[in-house]
């Protein structure tokens, strides 16, 4: 069975790439181009692995990550943004966010980042 990966971004050509980058591993990409679509999606569908934006029109990718924990404390969760964090923020304690992913990245980037969390990816 294929672990199950949730990208959450604005940026559909982003969340698509992502998704085209992964599948050839055997992964199902799920992709939300919202927090509330990827709540929803969370809700019917629970994914091994969260791939999340963090800057988000409507809803932030802070606030659906507070959503995610509350719904699933052990879903792993990997942040995209734009801008690198400040090491205040790199350390406090989301949950299970595995990383940070600076854009632009590499299909390397994701896959160094999956291969964080056994069982999902060889």
């Amino acid at each position: 069975m294929s672990a199950k990966i949730l990208v959450v971004d604005d940026e559909v050509d982003i969340a698509h790439l992502v998704k085209k980058m992964l599948e050839p591993h055997g992964l199902e990409v799920i992709t939300a181009s919202n927090g509330k679509d990827a709540l929803n999606i969370l809700k019917r569908l629970k994914p091994d692995f969260i791939f999340l934006d963090l800057f988000m029109p409507e809803m932030s990718g802070w606030e659906v990550l507070v959503q995610i924990k509350k719904m699933y404390k052990d879903i792993p969760v990997s942040i995209f943004t734009v801008h690198p964090l400040n090491e205040s923020l790199q350390r406090k304690d989301f949950g299970s966010i595995i990383d940070y992913i600076v854009k632009p990245f590499s299909k390397k980037d994701l896959i160094e980042t999956l291969k964080q969390v056994p069982g999902i990816i060889d």
